[in-house]
């Protein structure tokens, strides 16, 4: 028979807990704003699985980023001023097998028709970007610049309060 000669001093306890483990605050740190994974309190930021301290924050800023439409209109423009003639004058020539030229008809037609969907459907998006003497770090994106302009705002304040500290 075999006996086990040393017990494990380990609990045991799961590899991979349910819910990540998270620092409580300091009696002294008051709770600013808490949402989707983003906590800001009077002493540091927690976001994306990474802590910053505010006395580390330099500069905080918003970013506006419009999405390119050159490619988009650049392809709209070649398929309405190339495709287009080009499929017409192929529709004449008997040469042509009439399937291939509907095929590339409904190609061209359905890129345009992506494009102008793709121009009608751009929007704006904004992003709140932390600045460290370490780089910078892109803290939250979001449609709304108004809520994105609040949460900066609230993030300068507290900057500034724990710089007067």
């Amino acid at each position: 028979m075999i006996e086990p000669l040393a017990v494990s001093a380990v609990p045991a306890t799961p590899a991979f807990p349910d819910r990540p483990l998270v620092a409580p605050p300091a009696p002294s740190e008051v709770p600013l704003f808490q949402d989707a994974g983003l906590r800001v309190t009077t002493e540091r930021i927690v976001a994306r699985g990474r802590t910053l301290l505010l006395a580390d924050v330099q500069r905080v800023e918003t970013v506006r980023r419009t999405p390119r439409m050159v490619p988009v209109l650049a392809t709209l423009g070649l398929c309405m001023s190339v495709g287009l003639p080009a499929l017409s004058a192929l529709s004449v020539s008997s040469s042509t097998a009439k399937g291939v030229y509907e095929a590339a008809l409904i190609a061209v037609v359905m890129v345009i028709f992506g494009c102008i969907a793709r121009l009608v459907l751009a929007e704006e998006s904004y992003r709140l970007v932390l600045h460290t003497r370490a780089g910078s770090w892109r803290v939250r994106a979001s449609k709304d610049p108004k809520s994105l302009m609040l949460l900066a705002g609230l993030i300068q304040d507290a900057v500034a309060a724990r710089g007067r500290h």
